[in-house]
């Protein structure tokens, strides 16, 4: 190995005793070479620092957008499907709870225990239907409005459920359901069609 002192760098010798030519030029592609490689040692390490961090934030991201998604499913003919459960739902709660309570069907409640358990049953199918139709009106902007008093009837009605089912004749909270039902009756006629009351043939039509 030599030393040129015009350039200040070092020549390089092969073993044969032939000597690199041009020491300059090559000692300056020599450094050029070192320093992409250095160059892309140092973005390899960056490119796994980076994708390291990627992958954690990409997976934070993943598990918030699974935690914060509330997109309401999407339903086919959802107008339709809504009217068709609202019906059910109607026609259980006027037919088995709250006609026979303006009635008196359920005084006194020791000697109706039959009349409160089906009442009861069909308060679960109702909240049940008013679940579906919920589900309905969140997949149609023209019925989205009637999701807060359809959500309201379905916690009513799971409350009356299990109080009819027991026995326990909850005047109040039949008077409370009904007029959440006459809202959401009202409402729906203004903005697409009225709610009939449909038979439900699994509580006897």
């Amino acid at each position: 190995m030599g030393w040129n002192r015009a350039c200040g760098v070092c020549i390089l010798s092969y073993d044969k005793g032939t000597t690199m030519t041009s020491g300059c030029f090559k000692s300056v592609g020599f450094m050029r070479v070192a320093t992409v490689l250095m160059v892309i040692g140092a973005l390899a390490l960056a490119g796994c620092g980076s994708s390291g961090t990627g992958g954690s934030s990409g997976g934070g991201a993943s598990a918030g957008s699974g935690q914060t998604a509330t997109s309401p499913q999407h339903v086919e003919f959802a107008k339709t499907k809504f009217i068709f459960h609202a019906a059910l739902a109607f026609g259980a709660f006027h037919r088995y709870i709250y006609k026979p309570f303006r009635r008196g069907g359920f005084r006194p409640p020791s000697q109706h225990k039959a009349a409160l358990v089906k009442a009861g049953l069909a308060a679960l199918f109702a909240y049940h239907e008013a679940k579906i139709a919920v589900t309905d009106a969140q997949s149609s902007p023209l019925l989205s409005k009637l999701v807060a008093p359809l959500t309201a009837l379905q916690r009513q009605l799971s409350g009356l459920s299990g109080r009819l089912k027991s026995g326990v004749l909850d005047a109040t909270g039949i008077s409370a359901a009904a007029s959440t039902v006459d809202r959401i009756g009202a409402q729906s006629a203004s903005s697409y069609k009225a709610i009939p009351d449909a038979p439900t043939p699994s509580l006897g039509g």
